[in-house]
């Protein structure tokens, strides 16, 4: 637990080497430094979250208390031992405000100091992986090879709400999708039945001239993959500019005690943008095809008193 003059929160202290690069905490710090080993400290260093850092009213500079609770304190004595004076070196936000406020992080050499360990020992260790589809295929793997009193737990595990919130979000989106291409198809067939009516006499000249349904057919059709691709064309440009927008300035925010996170996420993959763009194609070229097979059953005589 910390604790200073104006409030308390609940965290979990995490004893990270100064050295880490892969610490994700260390790479969003957003005031002040990472905690380091100095010696001339005589008060070990933490940083913590901006809602940790909220609750506490603490800032930069300021001393905190940590209360290290465990099971059979009986005496004044043995409580003393479990509390530590620590200075407040950096704040960071990663987004996520439920896995932030959770969490805030010392040097190893601290937080083995407030378990009293030895240099060597710790309590467990974290694995980052390049892929996270095998995360859990890597736990299931490393389940097999450590036994009681050794356990593993992948981030799964540990922050089941956040993740089954994120699954939920995913679902709505093909269908938000579809929606926007039928609605895409429907543009073009509208737009193409109007050029129908706006050619029937040309229609009807080329008729009269000899042309067959095939031909008037790939008329229509050809117009229709045109109006497709270039709406698909600029549509990637803009959607890339705006996902780009929002992966770097978070122009898009979100309440992190409602929404887990305060920025709505974005992930730019290029098959996203390939698939989308070749079913929009699809079904838009699909749809020319009703219009066009109207146009093929003009008859010349009909066309040429059309208008």
């Amino acid at each position: 637990m910390l604790r200073s003059t104006n409030g308390i929160a609940g965290v979990v202290i995490q004893g990270v080497l100064p050295t880490d690069t892969m610490t994700l905490a260390f790479k969003k710090i957003i005031e002040g430094r990472a905690p380091t080993n100095d010696p001339k400290d005589s008060i070990p260093e933490i940083i913590v979250s901006k809602g940790s850092a909220k609750e506490l009213q603490t800032a930069i500079g300021r001393n905190i208390t940590v209360f290290r609770f465990i099971e059979g304190i009986q005496s004044r004595e043995e409580l003393l031992k479990n509390i530590a004076r620590f200075k407040v070196v950096g704040v960071f936000e990663t987004g996520m405000a439920e896995y932030d406020n959770n969490l805030a992080y010392t040097t190893l050499t601290a937080a083995q100091d407030l378990r009293k360990m030895a240099p060597l020992e710790v309590s467990g260790y974290r694995f980052l992986v390049d892929d996270l589809n095998k995360v859990k295929e890597i736990c299931n793997e490393l389940k097999l090879y450590l036994h009681y009193p050794y356990f593993v737990q992948s981030v799964y595990d540990i922050y089941p709400t956040i993740f089954g919130w994120i699954e939920l979000q995913k679902k709505p989106i093909p269908i938000i999708l579809g929606l926007i291409i039928i609605v895409a198809a429907f543009n073009v067939i509208s737009t193409l039945l109007i050029l129908v009516i706006e050619k029937t006499r040309q229609v009807g000249v080329l008729k009269s001239l000899g042309a067959a349904d095939g031909s008037i057919l790939s008329i229509f059709v050809s117009e229709g993959a045109y109006i497709a691709v270039l709406g698909i064309i600029f549509g990637n440009a803009l959607a890339f500019i705006l996902c780009w927008l929002q992966l770097h300035y978070h122009f898009f925010k979100l309440r992190s005690e409602i929404y887990f996170m305060s920025a709505v996420p974005i992930s730019i993959e290029w098959q996203h943008y390939v698939i989308v763009s070749l079913i929009a194609l699809a079904i838009t070229i699909t749809s020319a095809l009703i219009p066009a097979r109207i146009a093929t059953k003009i008859t010349p005589v009909n066309a040429l008193k059309f208008g």
